[in-house]
This record gives C-alpha cells, structure tokens and sequence, in this order.
C-alpha cells in the first residue's frame, strides 16, 4: 500500500466509557436537583499528538493507561471540566512535551473539552 507524506497534525485517539457519581453543591435553583450526587456513565476521548503515522503510541497502550487513571465511581464535586483536566495531567506525565485534548461527556450528551498545549510554563490544576 502506498504512504502518504501530508502536512498535517496527528493525534492517537482513544474512547471509553465509565461509570461515575458526582455532584454539584451550588446549583442553581432551577438544577437544585444536581446538587445530590448523580449517576453518569461519563464518556471519555482522549487526544495526543504523535510525531508520525506507524503506531509511536499504540492505541491500546494508551487506552490502558487512560483506564486505570481514569477509574469512575465516586467523583465527589468533581465537574467534567475538572475531571478532563485531572486526566490531562495524568497523560502529560506519561507522554511529556505533546499537545492533548480530552474530553468528558456526561451520559453523551453534555461535558467539556479542554485542550493542553505542551507548553512547560502551562500549570495543570484540577
């Protein structure tokens, strides 16, 4: 089969799901309802960028890894965004100085998307 040599950006990407609780204590009246801990099965996607197309990280490595940090149940108040960028943390440590982007969906209808761009002066907070 031929190769191609294109001038692009490539990522290895995984997908999973896990089943959690979480809450949030200051919902507004009108979501007082997600103020008691709640039961998602949260989907998870995660980004990383490889230097070429032949497997440098293998999907399944990866996948894993993503799984065994990312682990479900309990999540206290933990939100979407917050639960993305803990598992951005978690990846950067494992495959350092590569731009990332995980995303966490509740049930697969709604979450966030946040995106770490490699750069060492960039702090990871969750």
């Amino acid at each position: 089969m031929e190769r191609y040599d294109v001038q692009s950006n490539l990522y290895a990407c995984v997908r999973f799901t896990c089943q959690g609780w979480h809450c949030w204590p200051d919902a507004p009246e009108k979501r007082k309802y997600l103020a008691s801990s709640h039961r998602h099965l949260f989907h998870i996607e995660v980004q990383i960028e490889v230097s070429h197309a032949e497997r440098e990280i293998e999907y399944h490595d990866l996948l894993d890894f993503c799984q065994e940090k990312f682990v479900g149940g309990d999540m206290g108040s933990w939100s979407c965004e917050t639960m993305a960028q803990y598992l951005i943390k978690e990846v950067a440590s494992q495959y350092p100085g590569r731009p990332l982007l995980v995303s966490v969906y509740e049930d697969g209808e709604v979450g966030a998307v946040v995106t770490y761009s490699s750069d060492p002066k960039v702090e990871i907070t969750p």
